[in-house]
């Protein structure tokens, strides 16, 4: 348990030393390389089907209308952590590969053994979004 607060907080870090500042896409992202099966959510990412339980989740904006009463946006994907509808970030797919990159990174330096199967979902990722 001490491990897993001090390397939540080492990637806490490295994403605002980044310029990442948005703190419920942070929890999320650093929630599931530490808690949960890391590449199947990079599978999910790439699928547009992460993990959403009632405490925390990823929602694309693609699942809503226009008209739909939950619409944020074309292109955006809301990271929420918590019960309260304000508890949550939205960011463009631009966004999210630069979020994804530092996540992966510091998952690889722990697992380096999974270091190409990250590797080659980071890539398919950006490639869908036209991120370089």
């Amino acid at each position: 348990m001490e491990n897993s607060q001090k390397y939540y907080q080492l990637l806490v870090d490295r994403f605002k030393k980044n310029g990442l500042n948005k703190s419920f896409v942070i929890t999320v992202l650093a929630k599931f390389a530490l808690d949960f099966d890391f590449i199947k959510v990079l599978d999910g990412f790439f699928k547009e089907d992460v993990i959403r339980r009632d405490t925390i989740g990823v929602v694309y904006s693609d699942e809503f209308a226009e008209s739909d009463e939950g619409y944020f946006g074309e292109d955006k994907v809301l990271f929420y952590y918590g019960v309260d509808d304000n508890w949550h970030d939205i960011i463009t797919f631009d966004e999210l590969c630069n979020y994804l990159q530092i996540v992966c990174d510091f998952y690889v330096e722990k697992h380096n053994e999974e270091a190409e199967v990250v590797q080659r979902y980071l890539q398919k990722i950006k490639e869908k979004y036209k991120v370089k």
